[in-house]
């Protein structure tokens, strides 16, 4: 079976410095996280001076600011990311990242030639970096927040339309709040978009806890996002409702339990097989009976060892006549 891909979402959890950022990939790499994945992109491009912070933005930074003066102080630059992929080279964990605007796209495809693209659930219906996307034959995770069965559909025909191989598409089911509560998670879309649009699926968790990203997985998750930090308490919109190491090491844990338990076909295993002539029953005398009285089922039961002829045979035996003497509990 084909291991869950786990992403550590590092996002803007690096408040905008570089040393942070470092130190979320080494964080990715020590809890055993298969990728890191940042967000790239020009404040400008991707948003007007008007744009104002979601709720739950205003909660968890505990001001009201403009979106793009927060998203400013939380900004790494192109030289960044650059030194961050290297980074993630010599730490042997995969570089990914989002790109929020054409720009960005541009520089994580032709400068850092990435292979691989996360779209956030913003971008969905942004049809011009769809398009540029799909169109570099890259291998995109599309994430789902926010949208009905039918924008992921439009968004999937689209890019098949830009030529990109059905192979190459991923889709995350994903609830946009932060943090999600419980009682909006949905998992079971996870099996309806598989169902629907044929393709590998995951689950980007927005959640507090480890338990869904897990559940997504017994399901049939293939790739689990979720938000890490070094701190809960750092300021930023996202640290409240990221995991931190010990979290993130169970959550891990958790899911390679998970592919273990999850097997293939039914089986009888090798210390099933140990327990079978202890725990399985025999057809024994329940009380004595003589030669040539009839198996009633007052005199015929069923108890364990299985060291004679299996319970399953009970009823094939009422009715016929004993061969010989039995004691109670003697095998028949």
């Amino acid at each position: 079976m084909k291991k869950t891909f786990i992403i550590a979402e590092a996002g803007i959890n690096h408040n905008g410095k570089i040393s942070l950022a470092k130190k979320l990939v080494n964080l990715a790499k020590k809890v055993g996280a298969d990728a890191v994945k940042f967000q790239t992109f020009i404040p400008e491009n991707v948003m007007t001076k008007k744009c104002e912070l979601a709720n739950y933005q205003k909660k968890n930074i505990g001001k009201n600011i403009s979106m793009i003066e927060m998203i400013k102080k939380n900004e790494l630059k192109y030289k960044d990311f650059i030194i961050l992929k290297k980074y993630c080279k010599k730490k042997k964990i995969e570089f990914l990242s989002s790109p929020f605007d054409l720009e960005s796209l541009d520089f994580l495809l032709n400068v850092l030639k990435l292979k691989k693209i996360k779209i956030p659930s913003g971008e969905i219906t942004n049809y011009q970096l769809l398009k540029k996307a799909a169109q570099n034959k890259v291998k995109i995770i599309l994430s789902t927040g926010m949208c009905n069965m039918k924008e992921i559909e439009n968004a999937v025909n689209f890019l098949k339309k830009n030529k990109l191989s059905k192979k190459n598409i991923s889709l995350l089911h994903c609830i946009t709040n932060y943090p999600a509560k419980f009682n909006e998670l949905n998992l079971r879309s996870i099996l309806k978009i598989k169902q629907k649009f044929n393709c590998k699926v995951g689950y980007s968790d927005h959640s507090t806890n480890i338990e869904a990203s897990i559940a997504a997985v017994a399901i049939g998750a293939k790739i689990i996002e979720k938000h890490i930090t070094i701190d809960k308490k750092l300021p930023g919109p996202d640290h409240i409702a990221s995991l931190n190491e010990k979290e993130f090491k169970a959550l891990v844990q958790g899911i390679r339990n998970i592919e273990i338990a999850l097997g293939d076909t039914k089986k009888i295993t090798s210390d099933e097989k140990k327990n079978i002539s202890i725990v399985r029953k025999s057809l024994v005398a329940k009380k004595n009976i003589l030669k040539g009285e009839f198996f009633t089922e007052n005199n015929l039961t069923s108890k364990r060892p299985l060291g004679g002829i299996c319970a399953s045979n009970f009823f094939k035996y009422i009715g016929k006549k004993s061969k010989k003497n039995y004691q109670k509990d003697d095998f028949i």
